[in-house]
């Protein structure tokens, strides 16, 4: 079957396959199936991907290096070092290209520059008759053509628009298309302007100049006023006699000289303002004088008006001279300032609902909603200190006007359309209260002047009418409450204040005579009210900035004496003072629309809120008992929850013994402005008495289960419930947990369970997270596992990631319906997290359970083993691989290759353990580390001292560093397995078992190989004088020919099946390869389909992880033991191979005598004898010759002899050992394989609970149906 990669695919057919040889020298650089797949060639004359171009640019060819960084060579060189550094390689097809810090690029023979990064790599065996190994680097992109992503463009019929939605596409479409047919700057300021048009900025610089420094020099004229006395500012504050508006009562109070300072103060502003008047207009003249060219070509590029332009320039010369104006109308107004920052400090500590403002819908949901409504206006108010100009301030206040009049949180509209937060229609009253607790929330200094400033220092925008009017004379009229008339809200402040310290402190005796008063309280109170009236009867309506109480009563006929709209916010008491004017009242409907910025509309000015009458009877500060109970802090929290937070049960009991105040529903609804309700408190708190006070009251009062679900299932702004905090209060899970909602999901997507596990320092942890798995087991009410995958958090995370108790871990393995190997958004198992932090109990625990994949690998390519925490964590988890390859004999020595890694010299060392038992309970074990070369010079050691012998051949290995800056870790493992059963076959050798340098081999930690290389030359030697001596020659060599011949078809015999057998299990993990590739496209595709339901697409996801290959894949495994038999028999045949070489050895010598022989005696007749002693002399030197060829040919027979004995010994060994191999890895492959399809089945079941969690019902798959049965087997 051909591999889902078009590279591959063709690859297999084209003869550029054939070209690399050997494949050790061979990569080659792959482009990811979903890039050939789903991105095309946009190049005028795109190459094919199977054309031999393609792919051999494709291939890279390594240089054969004698020495090699794999096999300790002289020429070492610093593996960090050479990562930096760029490298050239050659094709298969001569082109050039360089390598470079993952980094691919095209460089001499390529067409076009080119680059790609190299992903990740991998070993790839095509399907051809004998195994050929290739080393494959996927890329991101081909180094071939100019490639672009073609994105899926869902075929579904697009959504049928209304009439309203066509009209407003084809306006939409009009602008759009006059905007493209002359695009125009955008100009918000005039500083914006002067550098989009440097020569008006040029022609405008020299008067710019002058008139910054002519107004500087104006200014500095002005006579600073006298600073007041801080002092006496704090006193007035905090006298309740003194009137701030009356300068008159200033002047008795300083003396005669104030009195002169006001006057200077009035002075010195008009000053200022005919200064920055003078300025603006100067400004203006100067751009109007600019070249008309210039102006008509601002006209044209820009939508900007003469109106604008005057705004813009106003607000430049504003901004400039602001630090020489607002300074000193501050120190002016300083006085003032202080005495209304005194006030208001000391009304902090107000309530909402304290401000006259009936809130419909109780003081639950519909209060958060006003006082979030709020706090945006505060925070939007609270950037005055940080405007540099009056018409920013301006525009402050407007935003913060809107903010309060603005629905807080406002949803979506409709389907499709996106619903805008509508403005409230309300009354002139209830704006100057929600204004009054935005100046009381802010805190923010110099308001006087801030009025002032706005009010007397903005010339071209009407501030006196319209919505900046609107705004600006309720500002002003708040303002004049809390300097005069804000008596009883400080009143209000203070007994709220001293509430709420008695419930923090505990103080029942304190609390006792605020909540249940005494009839001289209530003296006291009344009396105040008097004194209130009376001071506001003798203070007049005139206001800070001096304006007289005649005009205002001029103009008492344009405003609205009162109110009565009811629809928003309406007064609780319906009735309205009345002045004491004989003025018709007349209801007037306010709506102010505060996202229009339009200064021409005169609705909102008709009902300014000049009259202070019009609101003062609203807003007294209400310190009735069943207003001090509902009120809030800063945080939101209720006299209750501050009992709650400071831990306070007998505060707590007293107050919920207020049955009239305190009902089931006003519990309830009670949360924090973070939305904590009082049971979610408690429970952070973890009082165990205030927790069972405030559950007792509320199971009491609540009898029904599903509103103490619905209670205990309300989320607090982290989207945490009281089950989240479940681990500060455990004995909460056994009383209430059938109650909670265990798969509720936090903003981190972390459930009650999950934050349960994580609670690592609680005493009880064990105890804790046992008892929360067994509810939530329960809970989940189909009867089945616990399923972990709906208890993951956004980082991908499981319960196995982050438990810390080896014995829950191992519960949640055997009883919870979950994916041992599943992985958080790094790419971390549940056993790289173990071994990252150093919990070896848990790694060890982890390592028991056959599902889980001990090798897989993180983004970077790092095992388990390799993330561990110190080298003594990685070795215990050596041992735990050395005894997962034991066979399963307790009595036996356990000896392989359990690890390998890279040395900085750009070599490999491999790590030998080696475990026998000492008694039932204990192992010991030796470490040794090996390099490669190392083995191969075992492996020569051992054929010079038994030359008849087999032994697996470690010949054409690959090394791991060919790309020195990607060092192959796949390469790596791979000689890691084949040492391993390199190692596994001599110790199951019938010659190699017991010898001696073998076991040295892993068992002396420190080699000598000279010694060693001396000692196996002596015992060749010894073996071949022994040899000689001892065995006889074999005289019938076709006995010899017969056996050999019957062995090397018997083995061939096998060899092609061992080989045919391989080759399919090849395929077999390519094909599982591509199934999953193949799964993960199709899921991305299927994501582009509007119309599926989500829980679909989720379903199909969770198949497509449970389809994911694992590193230590049985079908893997089976493949490189069959490889290793492969490899033994290939070793065998060439054993076999050595006596028939012998054979003709000895046929040659032996003709070679008989011709020789016959050559003798011709030659010994000569006649007439001449000659005779140099022909005897002759023949004895043939004779001689003849005697060393025929005792060459009995050497070569006795070592005949003893190939064939040898040969035939370990022929029979072999046999067996085979057979056992062979067995061994069928039934490995069988036992891995049920557990791989019993997850895949496990998945498949997870995969249809996605699908029904969303629809419901039955899912048709072919021609059944599969329901919640689906079988106990694999």
């Amino acid at each position: 079957m051909q591999p889902l990669n078009p590279f591959l695919a063709a690859l297999v057919k084209s003869p550029v396959l054939a070209q690399c040889l050997p494949p050790q020298q061979h990569i080659l650089l792959v482009p990811l199936s979903d890039v050939l797949l789903n991105w095309k060639d946009t190049d005028s004359s795109p190459i094919p991907i199977n054309s031999e171009e393609f792919l051999a640019s494709h291939v890279i060819r390594i240089p054969i290096i004698k020495s090699g960084p794999g096999k300790d060579g002289n020429n070492k060189e610093n593996l960090r070092e050479m990562r930096g550094k760029p490298r050239m390689y050659g094709t298969v097809n001569g082109r050039g290209l360089v390598v470079k810090d993952g980094g691919v690029y095209t460089n001499k023979g390529f067409k076009a520059l080119a680059q790609a990064s190299l992903l990740h790599e991998t070993i790839w065996y095509p399907d051809t008759l004998d195994p050929r190994q290739f080393l494959i680097y996927f890329v991101n992109r081909p180094l071939v053509g100019a490639w672009e992503e073609v994105r899926i463009v869902p075929a579904v019929l697009p959504p049928v628009m209304t009439e309203a939605e066509g009209r407003l596409r084809r306006a939409l479409g009009e602008g759009a298309g006059e905007g493209r047919a002359g695009k125009k700057k955008d100009i918000r300021t005039f500083h914006e302007l002067l550098n989009n048009f440097p020569s008006i900025a040029k022609q405008m610089q020299g008067g710019l100049e002058k008139l910054f420094r002519e107004f500087t020099i104006v200014f500095e004229r002005i006579l600073p006023p006298p600073p007041p006395t801080a002092t006496t500012a704090m006193q007035g504050g905090r006298d309740k006699g003194v009137v701030v508006g009356q300068p008159d009562l200033g002047g008795r109070i300083e003396g005669g000289e104030m009195g002169n300072g006001n006057v200077l103060t009035e002075d010195d502003e008009e000053v200022m303002r005919t200064s920055l008047e003078t300025a603006v207009t100067t400004a203006i003249d100067l751009f109007q004088n600019v070249d008309k060219q210039q102006l008509s070509l601002l006209g044209a590029t820009t939508d900007l008006t003469g109106p604008v332009v005057e705004r813009l320039i106003e607000r430049y010369i504003a901004e400039n001279v602001h630090h020489l104006l607002f300074p000193r109308i501050a120190g002016l107004r300083r006085q003032d300032d202080l005495e209304l920052e005194a006030k208001i400090r000391q009304m902090n500590n107000i309530d909402v609902s304290q401000l006259g403002i009936a809130i419909e819908g109780g003081m639950g949901a519909a209060k958060r909603e006003v006082v979030g409504r709020l706090g945006v206006a505060v925070e939007e108010f609270r950037k005055m200190p940080n405007a540099s100009c009056p018409q920013e301030m301006m525009e402050i206040l407007l935003a913060t006007t809107k903010a309060a009049t603005t629905q807080f949180g406002g949803r979506e509209k409709g389907d499709g359309g996106v619903g805008e937060k509508p403005a409230m229609t309300i009354n002139a009253d209830t704006l100057v209260s929600l204004l009054l607790y935005v100046v009381i929330k802010a805190q923010i200094k110099h308001l006087q002047a801030r009025l002032a400033y706005i009010r007397h220092f903005v010339f071209i925008d009407d501030v006196e009418s319209g919505e900046m009017g609107y705004a600006l004379s309720t500002f002003e009229a708040v303002l004049s409450y809390l300097d005069r008339e804000s008596g009883g809200l400080r009143r209000a402040s203070r007994r709220n204040k001293a509430l709420w310290d008695a419930v923090s402190k505990g103080d029942m005796t304190e609390l006792r005579k605020i909540l249940e008063p005494t009839e001289d309280a209530i003296e006291d109170e009344e009396e105040y009210g008097a004194e209130r009236w009376r001071r506001r009867s003798s203070t007049g309506w005139s206001f800070t900035n001096g304006a007289s109480s005649a005009s205002m009563l001029a103009g008492e006929d344009r405003f609205s004496v009162g109110s009565g709209l009811s629809h928003v916010f309406p007064f609780q008491n319906g009735s309205v003072e009345t002045l004491e004017q004989p003025v018709t009242k007349r209801i007037k409907k306010v709506s102010m629309d505060t996202r229009s910025m339009s200064s021409g509309s005169e609705i909102s000015f008709r009902s300014l809120p000049m009259s202070i009458g019009t609101f003062t009877s609203g807003i007294e500060g209400d310190t009735s008992i069943e207003r001090l109970v509902q009120t809030q802090d800063a945080k939101g929290e209720s006299v209750l929850m501050m009992a709650i937070q400071h831990g306070q049960p007998q505060v707590l009991k007293y107050l919920l013994s207020f049955r009239q105040y305190y009902t089931a529903p006003i519990i309830l609804e009670d949360q924090n402005n973070e939305e904590t309700t009082l049971f979610s408190a408690a429970v952070q708190l973890g009082n165990v008495e205030v927790i069972n006070g405030i559950l007792d009251y509320i199971l009491d009062s609540t009898g029904d289960d599903n509103k103490i679900k619905e209670y205990l299932a309300r989320q607090d702004t982290w989207g945490r419930s009281a089950g989240h905090y479940l681990f500060h209060a455990p004995f909460l899970i056994g009383r209430i947990g059938r109650l909670l909602p265990w798969r509720q999901k936090d903003k981190n997507g972390q459930t009650p369970l999950f934050a349960l596990c994580r609670s690592y320092d609680n005493p009880n942890y064990y105890t804790m997270v046992e008892e929360g798995l067994e509810i939530a087991t329960k809970c989940q009410g189909d009867g089945q596992p616990l399923h972990i995958d709906d208890h993951v958090d956004q980082k991908g995370n499981t319960l196995l990631h982050i438990v810390n108790e080896p014995n829950l871990a191992l519960k949640i393995l055997q009883r919870c319906d979950l994916d041992v190997n599943a992985t958080n958004e790094k790419r971390f198992t549940a056993l790289m997290l173990a071994s990252k932090y150093g919990r070896f109990d848990m790694v060890r625990t982890l390592f028991s359970d056959p599902r889980v994949d001990i090798a897989a690998r993180e983004l970077r390519g790092l095992t388990a083993v390799e993330l561990a925490k110190d080298d003594e964590l990685r070795n215990k988890i050596d041992d735990l691989v050395l005894f997962s390859l034991s066979q399963g004999s307790s009595d036996s020595r356990t000896t392989g290759v359990v690890r390998s890694f890279f040395v900085e010299d750009g070599t490999i060392r491999f790590v030998l353990k080696s475990g026998a038992p000492v008694d039932e309970h204990s192992y010991a074990v030796t470490t040794c580390r090996r390099s490669l070369a190392d083995f191969e010079h075992l492996a020569k050691l051992l054929q010079m001292e038994n030359p008849a012998s087999w032994i697996p051949s470690l010949a054409d290995l690959r090394s791991p560093t060919q790309i020195p800056s990607r060092p192959s870790r796949a390469v790596l493992k791979d000689l890691q397995i084949r040492m391993d059963w390199f190692l596994k076959v001599l110790l199951v050798h019938p010659t190699f078992a017991t010898h001696e340098m073998l076991w040295e081999f892993f068992l002396v930690p420190d080699l000598q190989l000279d010694q060693m290389a001396e000692r196996s030359r002596l015992k060749a030697d010894a073996l071949l004088e022994k040899v000689h001596e001892e065995m006889e020659p074999v005289e019938d060599l076709r006995e010899v020919e017969q056996f050999v011949d019957h062995a090397r078809d018997i083995v061939r015999g096998v060899h092609f099946s061992t080989r045919s057998v391989a080759r399919r299990a090849s395929n077999i993990g390519n094909v599982i390869n591509d199934l999953h590739e193949s799964s993960t496209l199709l899921a991305k595709a299927l994501s582009t389909l509007p119309f599926l339901p989500p829980n679909y697409i989720l379903g199909f996801e969770t198949y497509v992880r449970s389809l994911a290959p694992s590193q230590s894949s049985p079908i893997n495994q089976f493949f490189m033991a069959f490889l290793a038999l492969y490899s033994n028999i290939e070793a065998i045949l060439k054993a076999l191979g050595r006596p028939p070489q012998t054979i003709a050895k000895i046929i040659g010598i032996r003709k070679e005598v008989e011709r020789s022989w016959g050559n003798l005696n011709r030659s010994s007749r000569w006649p007439l004898g001449l000659l005779d002693e140099t022909r005897q002399r002759m023949n004895e030197d043939r004779e001689g010759r003849i005697r060393e060829m025929e005792g060459e040919g009995g050497r070569l027979g006795r070592e005949l002899r003893y190939t064939q004995q040898m040969v035939a010994g370990e022929l029979a060994g072999w046999r067996e050992m085979h057979e056992r191999m062979g067995r061994r890895a069928v039934r490995d492959l069988a036992r891995g394989m049920l557990v791989v399809e019993r997850g895949r089945l496990e998945g498949v079941r997870r995969a249809l609970r996605r699908v029904r969690e969303g629809g419901g019902g039955r899912v048709r798959m072919g021609e059944g149906l599969v329901d919640g049965d689906y079988g106990e087997g694999g």
